[in-house]
């Protein structure tokens, strides 16, 4: 699998900003050793609002639109950004059914993906939301 640069050079940015994001959905699970046919690219991010500015500077170092974004638009709970097309998509996510982001937080895997530093939702705390989430 080619590496996503524009995710790559996300995870970068937002590293440098200090935002603390934690990796979700199918590449959480590819991280966690199981092969997911979802190929998503999503990051849950912290949302209060220092961090939410981190998030919002980050996603201006590399470039991303952000017309009618605001950091208050970040720092709600229920709010979703997304960009990109098909594999390259990605997805930032305020929030998540079944945990908060600081429970998650304390439960992370941190590790690299194509040597860039990441943290990844625990392989619980990912059981959980998914099932928080089914109808």
């Amino acid at each position: 699998m080619s590496v996503p640069t524009v995710f790559a050079g996300l995870l970068c940015a937002l590293a440098r900003e200090g935002a603390r994001t934690l990796v979700v959905g199918g590449l959480a699970r590819r991280l966690h050793g199981e092969q997911p046919e979802a190929r998503d690219h999503c990051l849950w991010y912290d949302a209060d609002e220092d961090n939410a500015a981190r998030v919002y500077r980050a996603l201006s170092r590399i470039g991303a639109p952000l017309d009618g974004v605001a950091v208050a638009d970040l720092a709600e709970v229920d709010y979703e950004y997304r960009y990109g097309e098909g594999d390259g998509e990605i997805c930032l996510l305020g929030g998540l059914d079944g945990t908060t982001f600081a429970d998650a937080w304390e439960t992370r895997l941190e590790t690299h993906w194509h040597d860039v530093p990441l943290c990844v939702i625990s392989r619980a705390t990912l059981r959980a939301t998914e099932l928080a989430s089914r109808p």
